[in-house]
């Protein structure tokens, strides 16, 4: 029987909020069904789910929303998060010998947290491990895309990291820019994430850009994500429509969809979901007389896959290096197969004409094409979808993904 440890499970959020989030709760879901006691360590918000330890959480500071006045007034408290937060640091101290843990399991810890907390556990030499839900230890804005030029960028990876003073690749700014390169240059000159003894990649993709970027290959190790497969019931059935699901921005290649769809009078597409490009999405669609597209908004979850369990197939149609997307996984859970953009992490989910088809990002014409090739071809769809829930239940189980992880707790233990 497997050792029973004690695990400091480390996130800026405590409430679902994206796709690392959801995987944040299912891995303690899976830990604490094996009896390990999981304590969680965040930012404190009103939305957190309950926990003994949120008294130690760090407190609840918002970059994105505030107005431009408080924004300056904040800058210097959000400067210093940022960098080396000193209150997270203190606080995760506190937190370390209160819970006292075996071990710990990083998430998402910039910004809101900092690497600070890093320090804490060199001090007590307690083994790290952190699943990288996104590029931020080779990017300093995390995505190897500009936003306001819906362009893939990877100079930081090749070159050096003072490019976002030129593309002003963070909210086209430099100032918001000049931040994240300071941010990057302390921490490479500290070091600081030297302490993390392991980074677990869920996509070769991420792996390759990781080691592609300087951490040293043996640090690296890929494993895909976990779902729980008994909230996601087969359906083999559909009703005459498939689905996009996920925010409305430009990195998602919508515009690109229903650009698509312009040449496309069969079936109906549901877009589920909402974002910051959604009144250009509406007017295209609009000025392009798109009868069969369909905004329906954001759904909860149970709608969601309620949706899903109906659709023909969903598309991911990523115009940015999505690292393993949740919507997929959920996807073959539901035995629904997926058109993905052959891009990032996405081609290694789907296997082109086994659980779906793979085009080229950004190819209107072949996405066109494949579109009306799964319209077209039932019995195959069929059979793709069987062949999505049987690759769920074999590489995305909870029981799988258990024997692995606490293997990898084991080795870094010892």
């Amino acid at each position: 029987m497997a050792e029973k440890r004690k695990i400091a499970m480390v996130n800026k959020y405590h409430f679902v909020k994206g796709g690392s989030e959801r995987y944040y709760f299912e891995l303690t879901k899976i830990l604490e069904s094996k009896g390990h006691k999981v304590m969680p360590f965040a930012m404190k918000a009103p939305e957190n789910v309950p926990s003994e330890y949120s008294q130690y959480f760090v407190d609840h500071i918002e970059f994105n929303q505030a107005s431009v006045v408080k924004k300056l007034m904040m800058a210097p408290k959000a400067i210093g998060r940022i960098i080396y937060s000193l209150h997270a640091k203190r606080n995760f101290e506190k937190f370390i010998n209160a819970a006292k843990p075996d071990i710990a399991h990083l998430h998402m810890i910039d910004h809101q947290i900092s690497p600070s907390i890093l320090d804490v556990l060199k001090k007590y030499d307690i083994p790290v491990i952190q699943t990288v839900h996104q590029y931020k230890m080779v990017c300093p804005n995390y995505l190897l895309y500009i936003p306001h030029k819906n362009e893939i960028c990877e100079r930081c990876i090749k070159g050096s990291i003072l490019s976002p003073l030129v593309t002003k690749c963070h909210k086209n700014s430099l100032f918001a820019s000049s931040i994240l390169v300071a941010e990057t240059w302390v921490h490479r000159m500290l070091k600081i994430y030297d302490t993390i003894d392991l980074f677990h990649a869920p996509s070769t993709f991420m792996q390759n850009k990781l080691i592609a970027g300087g951490i040293p290959a043996e640090k690296v190790t890929h494993h895909f994500y976990s779902i729980n497969l008994d909230d996601f019931s087969f359906s083999g059935e559909s009703d005459d429509y498939f689905v996009y699901i996920g925010r409305l921005s430009k990195e998602k290649g919508i515009l690109t969809l229903l650009k698509a769809m312009t040449g496309i009078k069969k079936s109906r597409l549901l877009l589920i979901g909402d974002g910051p490009q959604r009144l250009e999405l509406e007017a295209f669609a609009t000025q392009q007389k798109l009868e069969n597209v369909q905004f329906a908004g954001n759904k909860s979850r149970q709608e969601v896959r309620d949706l899903v369990a109906k659709a023909k197939f969903i598309v991911v149609p990523s115009e940015w290096y999505d690292n393993s997307p949740l919507v997929i996984y959920e996807a073959f859970a539901i035995g629904k197969p997926v058109l993905g953009a052959a891009l990032g992490g996405i081609s290694e989910l789907v296997e082109n004409r086994k659980m779906g088809l793979t085009f080229q990002a950004g190819d209107v014409d072949q996405l066109r094409i494949n579109i009306e090739y799964m319209l077209g071809h039932e019995s195959e769809l069929k059979q793709w979808g069987k062949n999505a829930r049987a690759r769920a239940e074999q590489e995305f189980h909870p029981e799988k993904h258990y024997q692995w992880i606490d293997q990898v707790y084991s080795n870094l233990l010892n």
